[in-house]
């Protein structure tokens, strides 16, 4: 039996957990509530505009893709080949019980029998 990927849960377990300590450190905080926001706004900007803020921000541009007019040219040549593969499987082949008398190769169910 093959070992299933379980990276996405592992992640969100970890931030589960996290956001779990996090509240419950806050609820069980002995500092008032003026000095606990303080100090969450020093850690949040600390971690914002560390090691930690330009990783998730060089995640969030990588999730985005590639803008600019490379990107639209990509996304409209991709749009056109769909678009071109759609119209084919709309059109009958040879054998297809669509297929105007004729264009069938004599071996599909009605055969070529008008």
């Amino acid at each position: 039996m093959p070992i299933k990927d379980n990276n996405g849960k592992v992640i969100v377990s970890l931030l589960a957990g996290a956001t779990a300590g996090i509240i419950t450190g806050l609820l069980l905080a002995p500092d008032t509530g003026e000095d606990t926001r303080k100090s969450l706004a020093q850690s949040a900007d600390k971690l914002w505009n560390g090691n930690l803020g330009s990783k998730l921000k060089e995640a969030l541009a990588r999730f985005a893709g590639p803008t600019g007019p490379a990107a639209d040219t990509d996304a409209h040549a991709d749009k056109q080949a769909a678009d071109a593969r759609l119209q084919d499987l709309g059109a009958p082949e040879p054998g297809d019980l669509t297929a105007p008398a004729g264009a069938g190769n004599g071996r599909s169910v009605g055969g070529d029998e008008v």
